[in-house]
């Protein structure tokens, strides 16, 4: 019975967890390089963006980070952007890594401390990432690490979202 029980919450929560379709979730987070700069969901208004939650210490997550400084690197960031949100316990080990697959800092990289994203999206694993339209809708849910055949795809909806 206890594992029914378990079982019939797990099930619930992630139908609770937003989907395709639904309105990406409000954040504002600091900087992680900079805390006392913060970011907000609405700064990325007008703009498609692939919210990627992730940790130092995960491995899939640094499998796909230098696959996403190369897809930054082919858009414009008027048109996209990659928004890194980190939940590490300390933002150093996650700006350490960083410095190593992004030196030019050209992906944005928030801090989140608190876990505030994984919770409210309910994430059932890392990395997970969230490709969302100009008007803030979740277009696709990615859990996991992102491979080159992967990013390939998705860059194709890309292209399709910002309208090229």
């Amino acid at each position: 019975m206890k594992k029914l029980i378990t079982l019939l919450f797990l099930t619930l929560s992630l139908l609770a967890a937003p989907k395709v379709g639904d309105k990406a979730v409000s954040f504002e987070l600091p900087n992680l390089y900079d805390a006392s700069k913060k970011s907000l969901n609405s700064d990325f208004e007008g703009k498609v963006i692939l919210l990627n939650i992730w940790a130092s210490w995960c491995p899939g997550c640094k499998e796909e980070m230098p696959l996403f400084v190369k897809l930054q690197e082919e858009f414009d960031k008027k048109d996209f952007s990659i928004v890194l949100a980190n939940i590490d316990s300390e933002a150093i080990n996650a700006i350490s890594f960083l410095e190593e697959v992004d030196d030019d800092a050209i992906l944005t990289a928030l801090y989140d401390e608190s876990k505030k994203l994984p919770k409210e999206y309910r994430c059932i694993g890392l990395p997970s990432s969230y490709l969302i339209d100009k008007s803030g809708t979740i277009v696709e849910v990615y859990v996991g690490a992102l491979n080159e055949n992967a990013i390939v795809k998705l860059k194709e909806k890309i292209k399709n979202l910002i309208g090229k």
